[in-house]
């Protein structure tokens, strides 16, 4: 219940400490929020993505051997549809092609997958990379 002296609030006359820490922090966190918005609009200028494939590493399956990858975008700039491409090869010849479509990689983030050859790699050079992508 509401203290009243004189027909006034007491909360309106005496405003407690922790009222003025609420307001300076959440005044300090829109500031914060704003500066980052405003930054991202200024600064960032990308237009295309900067994709990057690396494998993590291969796993033995009934079916084959899986390989697992990562494609990296280095970009603020989305990628969808990207089209990721595995390769396997013993010197210049290409032993083995896997082909696969990722639904988007974000800017400044990353998308996992596998891919499946039937084709051993060990001994072998293993490539990933992302082919071509759609913009959202």
């Amino acid at each position: 219940m509401t203290k009243i002296s004189n027909d006034k609030d007491i909360e309106a006359r005496e405003p407690h400490w922790i009222e003025w820490v609420s307001g300076v922090v959440s005044a300090l966190v829109v500031v914060a929020i704003v500066a980052w918005i405003g930054k991202d609009a200024v600064v960032d200028r990308d237009t295309t993505p900067d994709l990057k494939g690396i494998v993590l590493r291969t796993e033995k399956r009934s079916n084959g051997v899986q390989v697992l990858f990562e494609i990296s975008n280095e970009s603020s700039a989305t990628a969808s549809q990207v089209a990721v491409r595995g390769e396997i090869t013993d010197g210049e010849a290409v032993l083995e092609r896997v082909e696969m479509v990722l639904d988007y990689v974000p800017g400044h983030s990353k998308a996992k997958g596998g891919l499946i050859f039937r084709e051993d790699p060990t001994g072998k050079t293993v490539t990933v990379r992302a082919d071509a992508f759609a913009e959202p």
